[in-house]
């Protein structure tokens, strides 16, 4: 915590010993302490990729990154067009998209009957399942909140950990949601986890592109989630289905009628589940493969 000013220097220290062909950084302190390492070690591609842009709305922030950027000359990296249209509008400099991917190999379609009975979880149910940090920015409060506007029969499993998790365990029990409703805590093996859903729900408040959202339908399986960040080019338009997001009315009313609309459209995908194939999306459009060639690109670039 705190500031160091010698890091970068003992971060162009070890870049000298390891020579690495780029580097790239995340958030503001790896982009200044990274990027000036980078730059004294010599190191011939730097980039920095912005992973969402709501961030930047803050002045203070988008005058940090701004004046970063300009000080260390990164390639300017977004994980979705939606999120490299918002950074460049925020800071003013160009941005270019290079769209998160996932290993097919590792996230793949599974039995769900066994899915379901290696984490103890009942067959014969309709799940709705949801993953991240349990963070108010998640929106796990808004999935909680519909979660009483569906069929009781639904079953709603959360996982993750986060500081929100006392809060929403309280909202559950408030609700009287303790046998609809489940945070099961970290996974260490979310491959595992998706096949058992029969829908994931993201029900975020912002976002860039997450990983998680990707790796569900991988697994095969649909998706409901808000139309936020770079949401939409991450959803199987066959198979998933948006939900807009109204932040400017994000108080207790606004979040009941937020959830409301959420719950319409989980109750829609169960009842009505769309002919599609998530897991081709994926591999088309997100695959790890095809993010991975586009970073080694900015290798092969400078080598022109």
């Amino acid at each position: 915590a705190g500031r160091d000013a010698m890091m970068p220097v003992r971060l162009a220290g070890a870049l000298r010993k390891f020579r690495p062909g780029s580097v790239v950084s995340h958030h503001v302190g790896p982009l200044i302490y990274g990027g000036i390492g980078a730059r004294l070690a010599g190191i011939p591609v730097l980039a920095h990729v912005e992973h969402d842009a709501w961030h930047l709305e803050s002045p203070r922030r988008r005058l940090i990154v701004r004046w970063a950027l300009k000080l260390v000359r990164p390639k300017r990296i977004a994980v979705s067009q939606r999120v490299a249209k918002a950074a460049s509008r925020h800071t003013g400099l160009a941005f270019e998209t290079i769209s998160n991917g996932v290993d097919g190999t590792r996230f793949k379609t599974l039995d769900k009957d066994c899915s379901r009975q290696s984490l103890g979880l009942p067959a014969g149910c309709l799940m709705v399942g949801a993953a991240g940090r349990l963070e108010t920015v998640k929106g796990f409060d808004l999935l909680i909140r519909a979660a009483r506007h569906l069929d009781p029969d639904i079953r709603v499993v959360i996982w993750g950990e986060g500081s929100q998790r006392p809060a929403l365990q309280a909202l559950i029990d408030d609700f009287g949601l303790g046998q609809r409703v489940t945070l099961a805590g970290s996974a260490n093996a979310m491959e595992k986890v998706y096949p058992a859903m029969d829908l994931f729900c993201l029900p975020s408040r912002h976002e860039g592109l997450p990983l998680a959202l990707l790796e569900a339908q991988a697994c095969g399986v649909p998706v409901v989630a808000h139309d936020v960040g770079g949401v939409r080019e991450g959803v199987c338009p066959a198979t998933g289905r948006l939900v807009p997001f109204d932040d400017s009315r994000d108080n207790s009313d606004g979040s009941d009628r937020q959830a409301e609309k959420l719950a319409d459209a989980i109750g829609a995908s169960l009842a009505n589940p769309a002919r599609g194939d998530p897991r081709g999306f994926v591999e088309d459009r997100h695959s790890f493969s095809k993010m991975l060639d586009a970073y080694l690109g900015l290798e092969r670039k400078s080598d022109a």
